[in-house]
């Protein structure tokens, strides 16, 4: 064969396989970049601005609703495909507008029992913060106060403290008639009571029994606080 045929047949074909790869290139590039499109990143971009920004990707917008997040009223949240996928022309891509960060009201929580209220605060998503306490005539560790107070709007996370009240509330009971006992038999019925004998003071008065009782510091029948030191008068003939 002709060295010069064998060589231009040689050449004819390298440029058609060149050729043909560039072709194939150029069909791929201007078939992608009309057909395939990279999904832009939509996030914080409100509803509007995020069409205005598919306008020319020939893409299209799917509002899916509203839910709570924690970008700003308004403000899209989350997307489906994810930014930078790849997808084709006239592709929806759904969104997910922000309605706000989720609030909690602060429920009555005044007047309940703190070990009560904080599991209620904590349910809330609420985080308990301080715990000051006071003395008052409330039972034992009752909520006087919480701030921010009743009915407040609150994100969820955010703190919540506590005024409580510290002072045990002390068990009453009824003080006995012991006026006419003897001073024994008087100081068991103040025990029995769970009272206890104060000071004892001793008069001479011949027409009563040695050792009764004639008068106590609290009128029988009246409560008061389990513990209370009663004072007695004892008649003691010399």
């Amino acid at each position: 064969m002709n060295k010069k045929l064998v060589f231009f047949s040689f050449i004819t074909v390298v440029a058609l396989g060149v050729a043909t790869f560039f072709s194939l290139k150029i069909f791929e590039k201007s078939y992608f970049n009309e057909t395939y499109y990279k999904v832009p990143d939509l996030k914080s971009f409100t509803l509007e601005e995020a069409e205005e920004l598919l306008t020319d990707n020939n893409l299209n917008i799917r509002n899916m609703g509203d839910e709570f997040s924690e970008l700003p009223v308004g403000e899209i949240f989350m997307q489906e495909p994810e930014p930078d996928s790849i997808v084709k022309k006239n592709r929806n891509i759904k969104v997910w507008v922000s309605k706000g960060e989720a609030l909690v009201e602060v429920p009555q929580l005044v007047g309940m029992n703190f070990l009560d209220a904080k599991a209620i605060a904590e349910q809330k998503g609420l985080i308990v913060d301080r715990v000051a306490s006071t003395k008052a005539a409330l039972p034992y560790n009752e909520v006087i106060a919480t701030d921010p107070a009743t009915d407040t709007l609150l994100k969820k996370g955010q703190k919540i403290s506590f005024l409580i009240n510290s002072s045990e509330q002390m068990m009453e009971t009824k003080m006995p008639d012991i006026i006419g006992v003897d001073v024994n038999d008087a100081e068991t019925l103040l025990s029995e009571s769970s009272l206890l004998v104060g000071k004892i003071n001793y008069v001479t008065l011949a027409e009563i029994p040695d050792g009764v009782v004639i008068e106590t510091s609290i009128v029988s029948g009246r409560k008061v606080p389990a513990g209370t030191e009663i004072d007695i008068t004892v008649n003691k003939i010399k």
